[in-house]
């Protein structure tokens, strides 16, 4: 095929599993279904002129569904491309890929283009789902055109990101926490770029794409017919060119970075872990001279007069200390003319030579002097996790990353607050709150690769084999991926503790936040071993699990949105808001209990969305202590739903004893 063999296959082989087509059915439906959420929360009942009513929804479902598409985009598009890369060099088929005669270019687009394939796939299903809005009124086709343009390019832009990361990095987590984190500092610098920018330039709106969507959305009377806008042409551009670009520095870099400097991999683990202390000893060949057969009888003769007792007066001890015949060998130090000096102390004479050079000959002996041993615990799953280079050489990037995210955030955050606002009204608001949401996002990546990388690499089965107890292994990765995952634990403590120390939040507030937050980042890193556990596919395992948070924590705060926008007339909209809801709650039982199904799993699936939903009332109504008391309870719950049987039917969890049973 002329796209390449990689693309070829993926064509032929995507469209075989059922998951495919449920993707695309739900992706549709969850897009219908937040129609009818949004025309009950913004239109209701209302009687009145119809025309009117439903130009005015169509707008509103327009700029909602262009949004949130544009979102998961940039969301799912650089993670897909990124685990493509991962899991094939966790599986080490990425370097049988290099051994072919495949060239670059074919690798490095064909896993691009497959990655994105399933993306793609469902950026079009939803093209008739647009196509409502224009039959409903208020929107031109130039503005879907739009709109799908400056998606699909950020989209683009995302997934070159996602490939070049995973192709420069070895580690799973690595490339999945660095993907992410470099698409939110292209988001952050691209508002920031948009801010000192003037309003009038195209590079104002070209270079953030939410602000591109923002002005492909808006009406213009020159848009009617349906021409498209030159701001979201020139964010087209500008994004694909750097598509282009990445995508180009990825196929010149293919073979620098992989297979890396050592492999397998783990040997880079073991650097340092020992001096080599070399000794070297240079003699020159033809300068040392065979010891004579008399010396060497005389040499055996003294050992056996030591052992008989009478050595003392043997005359094979004194030939032996240097007495020999003629003087020929000599003892000692072997400062004497024409002694050379051995190691172990023995020293020949040197023989006569012909003056002809001989080339010399260095004797090297390395002596290997290991580091003093270090113990290790009682948990040494923990031990490795926490004393180990169990996640990679270079872990300080990915912190950095983060930490240079997390402080651009709260700049943004403290200077929009001022006195006649307040802390919590505006969109900044909002801030906190996605900052926390990044945070539990990646430590959900560090949970689950945790256990999909010791898989892939196989040694898991042999960590099973051991007499490790479910409880250290468990306990091992979760703490493990929380000490390692430190820094997105403790900078949103400390940003709640400056807004508690700044006046614009109470001290009971400050603790139910914490206590609060600590609950959800240990369900987080648990949801990512809980899904590892239940898919053996990583690619799947991954997906689900960073799916599930993404949903879950961004599906709460649009819930929000949402009732702030009607929250002078909500009851009628709560039946639009059930339905969401349980969807929502079909969604987290297919991800979480649907393969290893169970009480506790379909309780969680069924509770959680409907008490964040109640929790997300009582902070709007201001009852914090209500919202605590739940929120507390319901993901306490889900934790202990997922750690007792991952650590009492560790074997029932991981699937083993269906697989003996036949």
């Amino acid at each position: 095929m002329f796209a390449g063999p990689i693309i070829a296959r993926e064509l032929l082989t995507a469209p075989r599993p059922p998951r495919y087509y449920a993707a695309r059915a739900s992706y549709a439906g969850g897009l219908l279904i937040v129609m009818l959420t949004i025309w009950q929360v913004f239109v209701g009942w209302e009687e009145g002129d119809a025309l009117s009513i439903l130009s005015r929804f169509g707008a509103i479902l327009f700029l909602f569904f262009a949004y949130i598409q544009l979102t998961l985009m940039l969301f799912f598009a650089p993670i897909a491309s990124a685990t493509a890369v991962a899991h094939e060099k966790d599986r080490r088929t990425f370097v049988l890929l290099l051994m072919t005669d495949l060239r670059d270019v074919e690798i490095v687009v064909g896993k691009l283009v497959a990655s994105l394939l399933q993306i793609l796939t469902l950026l079009l299903t939803s093209l008739p789902v647009f196509s409502l809005c224009l039959l409903l009124g208020g929107v031109s086709f130039g503005q879907v055109i739009d709109v799908f343009l400056v998606t699909f390019a950020a989209g683009a832009f995302g997934g070159a990101l996602g490939m070049i990361v995973a192709l420069w990095r070895d580690r799973t987590f690595q490339s999945i926490a660095l993907t992410v984190l470099l698409v939110v500092l292209v988001l952050i610098l691209g508002e920031a770029a948009a801010l000192v920018l003037p309003e009038s330039s195209l590079l104002a709106t070209a270079l953030s794409p939410f602000r591109a969507i923002g002005e492909a959305i808006r009406p213009r009377p020159d848009r009617l017919v349906g021409p498209l806008g030159a701001s979201s042409l020139t964010f087209t551009a500008i994004y694909l060119g750097a598509t282009a670009l990445v995508v180009l520095a990825s196929i010149l870099r293919l073979r620098a970075w992989n297979p890396g400097r050592n492999e397998p991999r783990e040997q880079r683990e073991g650097e340092g872990e020992a001096e080599v202390v070399e000794q070297l000893y240079e003699v020159e060949e033809a300068e040392v001279a065979r010891p004579e057969p008399a010396v060497v009888g005389a040499l055996i003769a003294a050992h056996v007069a030591e052992a008989r007792g009478d050595a003392s007066s043997s005359p094979a001890r004194s030939l032996a200390e240097g007495g020999g015949p003629g003087g020929d060998v000599r003892g000692g130090n072997g400062d004497g003319d024409g002694a050379v000096d051995r190691p172990g102390g023995l020293s020949f004479a040197r023989r006569e030579t012909t003056g002809l050079h001989v080339p010399r000959r260095t004797h090297r002996r390395v002596v290997r002097q290991a580091r003093p041993h270090r113990k290790v615990w009682a948990n040494p799953i923990l031990w490795r996790e926490l004393r180990t280079r169990a996640y990679g050489t270079k872990p300080l990037i990915i912190k950095g990353a983060y930490v240079l995210a997390f402080v651009l955030g709260v700049l943004a955050y403290f200077s929009g607050i001022s006195p006649e606002s307040g802390a919590w009204s505006g969109a900044k608001a909002a801030l906190p709150a996605l900052l926390a949401v990044l945070s539990l996002i990646l430590i959900n990546a560090q949970g689950v690769t945790a256990l999909t990388s010791e898989r892939d690499t196989g040694a898991l089965d042999l960590l099973l084999v051991t007499e490790l107890s479910p409880k250290q292994f468990i306990y091992g990765k979760l703490y493990g991926a929380l000490y390692n995952a430190k820094e997105m634990v403790a900078l949103p403590i400390l940003l709640a503790v400056a807004i508690w120390a700044g006046g614009h939040m109470k001290l009971d507030s400050l603790v139910f936040v914490l206590i609060n937050f600590t609950v959800l980042v240990h369900f987080s890193a648990m949801l990512g071993l809980h899904a590892a556990i239940t898919y053996t596919n990583s690619r799947q395992a991954v997906a689900h699990s960073l799916g599930t948070i993404f949903f879950l924590m961004l599906g709460i705060l649009f819930c929000a949105a949402l009732i702030i926008q009607s929250r002078t007339e909500f009851a009628r909209q709560l039946l639009s808001f059930l339905i969401f809801i349980g969807a929502g709650s079909v969604a987290l039982y297919g991800s979480l209990g649907a393969k290893n199904p169970s009480p506790a799993i379909g309780l969680v699936a069924l509770l959680t969305p409907f008490w964040s939903f109640y929790c997300i009332i009582s902070i709007l109504q201001g009852d914090f202590g209500a919202a605590f008391l739940v929120s507390l309870a319901v993901y306490s719950f889900a934790l202990l739903s997922m750690l007792i049987p991952a650590v009492s039917d560790f074997d029932i969890a991981l699937g083993r004893t269906n697989a003996i049973q036949g």
